[in-house]
């Protein structure tokens, strides 16, 4: 199904980026074809709840350091996390919701993620890369509930 708009909520499992028009939005139970970027999607999805990319991603900056292929906080009180298999201006990029991951394994040089409720794709990125980014968000997460216990 084509949609024009869209935000990310809790049901989003991925934006992939079909080319620099058009991403695919992958949900829970449903599957959308937009055309935006996926940046675009982030972009919007941020300013949605009340903040800029630029300025979720400064924010993740001071928490973890680093500058490159960074997760971002697009709403915080449901917890909604989402990282990149790519650098953000590389047309390949897509997002990944770090929590609607259940399972991820290597498939001839590539990686099978599987989503809670069964959804799975194959993402033209290492296994090993793929990990890294995921355990970056997790990072992220887990120094966010620290802050929010104190």
């Amino acid at each position: 199904m084509e949609i024009e708009t869209y935000e990310i909520n809790k049901d989003t499992c991925a934006i992939l980026n079909i080319n620099n028009e058009v991403s695919k939005i992958i949900e829970n139970e449903q599957e959308y074809f937009l055309p935006k970027k996926s940046f675009e999607v982030m972009e919007d999805s941020c300013a949605y709840y009340g903040s800029s990319f630029d300025g979720r991603l400064k924010g993740t900056k001071m928490i973890l350091g680093g500058n490159y292929k960074l997760p971002i906080i697009v709403e915080e009180s449901n917890s909604i996390i989402f990282f990149p298999t790519n650098g953000t201006n590389n047309e390949k990029c897509s997002w990944i919701s770090l929590n609607k991951v259940e399972k991820y394994e290597p498939k001839g040089g590539y990686t099978k993620v599987t989503f809670f409720g069964g959804k799975s794709i194959v993402l033209k990125i290492t296994c090993t890369s793929f990990e890294l980014q995921l355990l970056r968000a997790a990072r992220l997460q887990t120094l966010l509930n620290r802050r929010a216990e104190m």
